[in-house]
């Protein structure tokens, strides 16, 4: 690639006017550095969040005990104090499942640069350290804190309603109210932080579900048909998009499956209405509005780009060797036409081997059969556990009663 002349205004040499061993120096020095969290703050907290999801959520928890004990009905009301723990069953899996997919994005970026993406007319280098530029200011976008925020005050909302509510019904000395207040409004503020890093995990999987279609479109896949990975060594890049859509597929099973028993739990335990419908409302709003838009967007779309630029460059292979075949195959007629039987044979023998040993190429970066049964297997599971959850308000009041 050649020295090019531009610069910037402050005298800083652009992408485009690096040498070739500068640019991958760049690039690099990126991918040694990459992370999808932009900021030191969200590092820190996706690092140690179950200390404070947990945490947080368990002393609120603890706090709430003694003053429902002093209440007539308080076997029910630590059963629903019970209940309004266990949304967090759905939010340690989706943070836990993208930090393993987070780990692992470096890696993958850089196998992907050095292997298997190329482009039609040069060297990739400059090109990719640009897509890398991109991809990160793209992450650091103040946007992002609009999901989280929307999250938040919704979550918020519902959570002073219950305050509210509840000390409306709760009979409670002032002792009892300013401990009952601060453990609900740490409880409440676990799942503050929760959406909080719900809303960054959205943002951090849309954003890269939308580079990968970038990088795509921008660059050449390097297939290798022979490749022992049967996808013709793009297994990495279907495991990075897997890798994406399994944080919201596992949390849209659990979501799913709570929904289903904790509305059919609630209404025959006869809870608050407004309540059930805010705590059933805002789960929906979550699936509706975040979880299936960003599978869509950030798995189904990205997987059918793939396919169809591996399906094309299937198609020019076939065509590249299906005229390969009918050029031998017209020139062993023309060598039988003129009797030259030996020279026909040897064509012949050519033309076998070509056949014996073409490969037809992958059309998708994964092995179909085991991804879809394992996507299906993890999504079934994760409902199951949703509703198992769910059910733990109908299991536990025949339990006690049996006693």
């Amino acid at each position: 690639m050649s020295t090019q002349s531009k610069h910037t205004g402050n005298g800083n040499p652009t992408a485009t006017s690096l040498q070739p061993k500068d640019t991958k120096e760049q690039i690099d020095g990126i991918l040694q550095q990459f992370d999808v969290l932009p900021s030191r703050f969200d590092r820190f907290l996706f690092r140690y969040y179950y200390f404070f999801l947990i945490g947080l959520l368990f002393l609120g928890e603890l706090l709430l005990i003694p003053p429902i004990l002093s209440q007539p009905q308080a076997g029910t009301a630590l059963l629903v104090l019970g209940v309004g723990a266990l949304p967090m069953v759905v939010i340690i899996p989706i943070i836990w499942l993208f930090n393993v997919w987070r780990s692992r994005t470096p890696k993958t970026l850089r196998e992907l640069f050095e292997k298997r993406i190329a482009l039609p007319d040069g060297d990739a280098s400059t090109s990719y350290l640009r897509f890398l530029e991109h991809y990160r200011n793209a992450l650091a976008s103040p946007k992002r804190y609009f999901l989280s925020g929307s999250l938040m005050i919704i979550c918020g909302s519902a959570g002073v309603y219950g305050i509210v509510q509840s000390l409306s019904v709760l009979h409670l000395n002032i002792f009892a109210t300013i401990l009952y207040m601060v453990g609900e409004l740490l409880s409440v503020l676990s799942y503050l932080g929760g959406m909080y890093c719900i809303g960054i995990v959205i943002w951090a999987l849309y954003i890269s579900g939308w580079y990968v279609r970038k990088l795509v479109q921008a660059f050449k896949l390097s297939i290798q048909p022979f490749h022992t990975d049967k996808c013709g060594g793009l297994k990495v890049l279907g495991n990075f998009c897997f890798g994406l859509v399994t944080p919201i597929l596992i949390g849209s099973g659990l979501t799913i499956g709570y929904i289903i028993i904790y509305f059919i739990s609630a209404s025959m335990s006869g809870f608050d209405a407004v309540l059930l419908a805010l705590v059933v409302g805002f789960a929906l709003f979550l699936l509706l509005l975040y979880g299936f838009p960003v599978i869509v967007l950030a798995f189904i779309l990205p997987l059918r780009d793939i396919h169809t630029k591996m399906v094309s460059q299937r198609e020019t292979a076939e065509d590249t060797y299906n005229a390969r075949i009918e050029a031998l195959w017209k020139e062993i007629q023309s060598l039988l036409d003129t009797n030259q039987i030996e020279e026909a044979k040897v064509l012949q023998e050519k033309k076998a081997a070509l056949e014996t040993f073409h490969a037809h190429y992958p059309t998708w970066p994964f092995s179909f059969r085991s991804k879809i049964f394992s996507t299906i297997l993890g999504a079934s599971g994760s409902l199951l556990v949703g509703m198992i959850t769910g059910a733990i308000p109908i299991i536990l009041p025949l339990i006690f009663h049996a006693r």
